[in-house]
């Protein structure tokens, strides 16, 4: 009995230690995209690009659950991770692919003044989001506050 709670122990240990990259992969075509208006087409390019900073910025970063991750379950994870990395990005490319062309046949400008809007503003709401997951993690904050301000910023 003993033996059993001692390996239940490491197990939520391990598992509490360890963490995995789950970022969204969204559909290139949603229901009412072209009902979009083009600010609501270029808040939707936001979100998508959101995804791939968050992809990019998860990748540049290694934590300590990624250490742990490494040591106990490479290559399996690393695979896994590796998957959710390009699915989430190639998924938001087709997205913005799909909502330029919206923009396009809708005659919404397509300037590069408006692509770097676009880039600044995804920045700034990871930069938010990150802060936010800072908070959550330290205690800070509910899961629920964190959740409801997650779906603030991204809305």
């Amino acid at each position: 009995m003993r033996k059993i709670f001692t390996y239940i122990s490491i197990l939520l240990l391990i598992y509490g230690c360890a963490g995995s990259a789950s970022h969204k992969v969204v559909s290139a075509n949603q229901s009412g995209d072209t009902d979009l208006n083009c600010k609501q087409l270029d808040a939707e390019i936001v979100r998508a690009q959101v995804i791939i900073d968050g992809v990019n910025q998860d990748k540049n970063d290694v934590s300590g659950a990624d250490w742990v991750d490494g040591l106990l379950w490479f290559p399996f994870n690393l695979i896994a991770k590796s998957q959710n990395y390009k699915n989430a990005t190639q998924a938001a490319d087709r997205r913005i692919e799909r909502l330029e062309n919206l923009k396009e046949k809708k005659n919404c400008s397509r300037g590069e003044t408006n692509q770097k809007a676009i880039k600044a503003r995804s920045a700034s709401i990871v930069d938010e989001l990150n802060k936010l997951n800072k908070m959550y993690k330290a205690g800070d904050i509910t899961k629920s506050e964190f959740e409801k301000a997650k779906k603030e910023l991204l809305n």
